[in-house]
């Protein structure tokens, strides 16, 4: 193999960012262009429409020599990504909003799954890099909280694996070895137990093997067995897996523990290159070659997709990786692409590609269909988890004060709920508090002597590198005040969080409090239904 093609054939385990908004500009777009030339594997794709985004991949698919797979973050359905897709509850939101035990419930989750394989392959998009198969056992952990379906490893397990059943269904029948969809279960060995965030540093999971093997690995061996197409790395050091590494980077964890002792013969993915887990004791090539001596196939979202390359074709040059440790990987990430049909039919895949892309905005998809199937499911998320239910809905009060504690400084936090109150008690009132929000008591007590309840909305969203999953110090301080000054003037206190549920454990004074796991307006609006009885 010269250096052209051994470049070429590494160029297979990369995969790159694309930014679907960023593909309207010619710079942008021959760059990308130039690097599936250079022979890519594909991509993970963040942002763009399902009217645009579709024609670009598929012009993209016909510049490639190999078909691209193309990947994303849809955990929520492709509306988390694209404009015009349908946006679908949290996983946490879901399983609150499923009973295991009823066959409607099963029956919605189900509706829901196909609804987001079929939109997400309309798109021209193969992988999603879904579900988190993490066990969240830990109340602090600021990255994944709601993204899990619990912290019970059996609720994840039996989630888990009708996520991966359901996204990977057969497009022919009686086609087992054929997906419509590659799903992928992450982030192995587990990343619920930490408080720390990979974005910016790199947690330890401090648990003992046994540990480990009762709670973290128990979902990734049902994911395995129910066939998932991927399993992604997590950034974390397990000193029971191996004391010295990164999981990234052990081998001790990828090869002899997945795919070894897991018997997992599908494609291992890294979670992103560039996060600050590796990026802040490691330059962008060591990253790539320690991952590849580990055993992952397929290097997610390097710094660089070229400087990538190039670090890991320099590796096997100098001996440091074999020839055959990379065949290994580039034929299973080409039996993938053959799994999702890449590689089906006489006509190329150009050809393909562009016949689906004429399929998204056309009326074989019911997206006002699925949006009515989130609707169901969101009413049926919030779960009252403490207060007796029969407080609600709100008996006449004199009026509502709501206080929407907002993290995040965005504009229009909590409208929908606030309008689904006002539809019901006109003289309903706002008051927002951000963390730099600052009130004093006397202020306080003018807002709540007035009223006859009041409600604490609480937002804080779960994002990359924010670093926690609750709400400030600050905010947490006034929300107490608020809750106090409440209790103190003999109002009924309502506690709602759109998020976290975990922040709730600051108000358990409150009459009732409300746990959502999502803040989707229909669950907003599901909120207010319960508080008004409207």
């Amino acid at each position: 193999m010269d250096s052209s093609d051994l470049r070429r054939t590494i160029a297979q385990m990369v995969m790159p960012r694309l930014d679907g908004n960023q593909l309207d500009d010619p710079s942008y777009r021959k760059d990308i262009e130039g690097l599936v030339k250079g022979g890519i594997s594909g991509f993970i794709l963040f942002g763009g429409d399902i009217e645009n985004t579709p024609r670009h991949l598929a012009r993209l698919q016909g510049l490639s020599e190999i078909p691209l797979l193309i990947t994303s973050d849809v955990e929520r359905g492709l509306g988390q990504q694209l404009i015009g897709g349908t946006r679908f509850p949290s996983q946490r939101a879901v399983a609150s909003a499923i009973d295991m035990t009823s066959r409607r419930d099963i029956s919605l989750l189900h509706r829901m799954l196909d609804a987001v394989r079929t939109e997400t392959r309309a798109a021209g998009i193969q992988g999603v890099f879904s579900p988190v198969m993490d066990v969240n056992n830990n109340r602090d952990n600021p990255i994944i909280c709601t993204r899990a379906f619990g912290e019970e490893p059996e609720i994840v397990e039996w989630f888990g694996a009708r996520y991966i059943e359901r996204l990977q269904a057969s497009p022919i029948r009686g086609r087992s070895e054929r997906s419509e969809l590659l799903a992928c279960a992450k982030h192995f060995p587990g990343h619920g137990d930490t408080d720390q965030d990979s974005h910016s540093v790199l947690p330890v999971i401090r648990a003992d093997r046994s540990r480990l093997n009762r709670v973290e690995l128990p979902p990734f061996r049902q994911a395995v067995k129910s066939g998932v197409g991927m399993v992604m790395i997590a950034h974390l050091l397990v000193p029971a897996l191996d004391p010295e590494k990164p999981v990234t980077f052990s081998k001790k964890a990828v090869t002899a523990l997945l795919r070894e002792g897991m018997g997992f013969e599908g494609v291992i993915v890294s979670d992103a290159l560039d996060m600050g887990a590796l990026s802040n004791d490691y330059s962008p090539e060591e990253i790539a070659v320690r991952s590849v001596e580990a055993g992952i196939d397929i290097l997610l979202h390097p710094k660089d997709a070229r400087a990538t390359i190039e670090a890991v074709a320099s590796a096997v040059e100098k001996g440091r990786i074999t020839s055959q440790r990379i065949e290994e990987s580039i034929q299973r990430i080409l039996a993938a692409k053959k799994r999702v049909g890449l590689f089906d039919g006489k006509e190329s895949h150009s050809q393909r590609s562009a016949s689906s892309d004429e399929k998204i905005s056309g009326s074989l998809i019911d997206y006002e269909k699925h949006r009515e199937t989130a609707a169901e499911i969101c009413k049926k998320a919030p779960r009252i988890i403490s207060g007796e239910p029969a407080g609600l809905p709100l008996s006449g009060p004199d009026g509502v004060l709501c206080f929407v504690l907002d993290d995040d400084f965005i504009d229009g936090t909590g409208g929908a709920l606030l309008t689904g109150l006002r539809s019901a008690y006109e003289s309903t009132q706002c008051v927002v508090i951000t963390p730099s929000t600052d009130i004093s008591s006397e202020r306080l007590r003018g807002y709540i002597s007035g009223v006859g309840a009041v409600v604490i909305a609480i937002f804080s969203r779960i994002t990359a590198a924010k670093g926690r999953s609750g709400i400030s110090d600050g905010l947490a301080s006034v929300g107490e005040r608020i809750a106090r000054t409440a209790k103190a003037e003999g109002k009924r206190l309502i506690a709602v969080s759109f998020d976290s549920p975990y922040i709730l454990n600051l108000f358990d004074t409150a009459d009732t409090r409300i746990a959502c796991y999502d803040r989707m307006d229909e669950i907003q609006q599901r909120v207010a239904e319960m508080i008004t009885g409207r």
